[in-house]
């Protein structure tokens, strides 16, 4: 079981959400498992499922909100600790790892 369950909400945001999915993926603490939750994009965000398969898991929805998409991505989650990242923010590569000092 990992140690932290990363959510991402993302709805219509393509490119952002590219930048945020990396930030996860170049974190330096590597005991996580990332969920990005697409709350029914019409943009073309949904293409980045396939660029990403194998290190995401990818959830769809239809359009309810980003309270909605965060609680389906928790209902997936097998983590004890659940973290969240919007999907236009970007994390620095130590984030998770000095989190885990905190919480270990």
């Amino acid at each position: 079981m990992p140690l932290f369950s990363v959510i991402i909400p993302v709805y219509n945001r393509h490119e952002m959400a590219r930048w945020a999915i990396d930030s996860v993926l170049a974190q330096t603490f590597r005991d996580y498992e990332l969920f990005v939750v697409d709350d029914g994009s019409t943009d073309g965000t949904v293409r980045l499922e396939e660029e990403y398969r194998g290190r995401v898991t990818w959830l769809r929805r239809a359009r309810g909100g980003v309270s909605a998409a965060r609680n389906d991505g928790i209902r997936v989650s097998t983590a004890p600790w659940i973290t969240f990242l919007d999907s236009d923010d970007r994390w620095l590569p130590g984030k998770l790892e000095r989190q885990a000092r905190y919480i270990r």
